[in-house]
């Protein structure tokens, strides 16, 4: 959680909050009426000791600020986490920092991809920022910040996300993000929503957690929920959904006076985005100190879980689960070759081809083509830069999805 530091300016950002940037697409969100029992069930799966193991994790570095030293063994660790859970693709975003007074270089962004098989050119996406920060000093080797609330508590949430929903299949891609350089101004997030922006990149969802672990003693469990007044479809989406799964818990609109996280860099840059946060009023007192630890500031593991659950739901949901795994169209029977390309790439279906799109792995079209029933369509692939692209086919019969390799 990026904390200000005069009142004024505080003030300043919170108002420009509001007027985030025109939505890029429009989209609908789903209605929610009744208990989805696939979806409950992922939402059970959600495990404290997993979420404790992370938190603790993270923690015991010495410090997650992100012009330290430690900071790239913390992204090394958080790629090998998604990467163990079989996600379809783990990449990095580079950013700059441009902060004066700051080293231009950091640790990346870090993006797990899961495809969607139906249309995996839309984006739904979770995220937090894995940076810490301590106030009580400047040299960013020596000082402790362990960050368990601020925001390991998040990381915890998005890896317990991915972890579960890695075994399912969903109409949408989903990605789940860890941001660096949260801490001054929301540096990492913005970059990349920036970028996605201008590459016209469809997400139709952002959600943000940073700060889940803190309750004050003799309060119940309850969300404050920060979003701007253009994103009310997606929040409306939220409050319908907390209040179907989760019908004894409190959720509101609130506003922080102090501070800012991620989920700005995506309305100010034209995309639907929402924030559940532990208590604007009642937040943890601990954080950017050095007793932003586990059991102090971290003091509610149950309240951890609850506002990961929900992440989870609102995620599974948007995305759309394919039931048993399979997706509502029917697999398209597509050829490519060859594969790895070089030149171009041939693509072969008897379904009749009617669309082709191909992207590469942060989202940006590099070609479409509308077809007309032809079982054959050559893809110059000259001006693709080196690398993997997803290359979605859709067919009289069906979709299909695959992999390209560009050399």
């Amino acid at each position: 959680m990026k904390k200000l530091l005069f009142t004024a300016i505080l003030w300043a950002l919170a108002t420009a909050a509001w007027a985030q940037a025109p939505h890029l697409f429009e989209h609908t969100y789903p209605v929610v009426s009744t208990v989805n029992l696939e979806i409950r069930t992922m939402m059970d799966s959600v495990s404290i000791d997993s979420l404790k193991a992370s938190i603790e994790h993270l923690s015991s570095y010495h410090t997650r600020r992100f012009d330290s030293r430690f900071i790239y063994d913390v992204q090394d660790w958080l790629v090998g986490r998604y990467q163990g859970f079989g996600t379809d693709t783990v990449m990095l975003h580079d950013f700059k920092v441009n902060k004066p007074g700051y080293p231009e270089e950091t640790a990346d962004n870090i993006l797990a991809v899961q495809w969607g098989t139906k249309t995996p050119e839309e984006y739904v996406i979770c995220g937090a920022h894995y940076d810490s920060w301590n106030d009580d000093g400047s040299d960013p080797d020596t000082i402790r910040s362990p960050g368990a609330d601020d925001n390991a508590t998040g990381v915890a949430g998005i890896l317990e996300t991915a972890r579960i929903l890695s075994h399912y299949t969903f109409d949408r891609t989903i990605i789940y993000a860890n941001w660096c350089a949260e801490e001054i101004g929301l540096v990492g997030s913005a970059a990349y929503a920036h970028d996605m922006a201008e590459q016209l990149m469809d997400i139709v969802g952002y959600f943000n957690l940073d700060m889940t672990g803190y309750l004050e003693e003799g309060t119940d469990i309850h969300v404050h929920l920060m979003y701007t007044t253009q994103d009310s479809l997606i929040a409306d989406y939220v409050y319908n959904f907390s209040h179907v799964y989760f019908p004894e818990m409190p959720i509101r609109q609130n506003w922080l006076a102090w501070g800012d996280s991620d989920y700005s860099s995506f309305n100010r840059n034209g995309y639907p985005a929402v924030h559940p946060f532990e208590d604007v009023h009642a937040s943890s007192p601990f954080i950017h100190t050095r007793q932003d630890v586990l059991g102090l500031s971290v003091n509610n593991l149950d309240q951890s879980k609850r506002f990961t659950e929900l992440n989870l739901g609102l995620v599974a949901t948007l995305a759309g689960l394919n039931h048993d795994g399979i997706a509502e169209t029917e697999t398209a029977n597509v050829t490519l070759f060859p594969n790895p390309a070089h030149d171009a790439v041939t693509i072969l279906s008897d379904d009749g081809l009617q669309r082709i799109a191909v992207h590469n792995l942060i989202g940006q079209q590099a070609k479409a083509v509308e077809l007309n029933g032809e079982n054959k369509c050559v893809i110059n692939t000259n001006d693709f830069a080196s690398g993997i692209y997803m290359v979605t086919v859709v067919t009289l019969q069906g979709t299909a999805t695959q992999r390209l390799v560009v050399y």
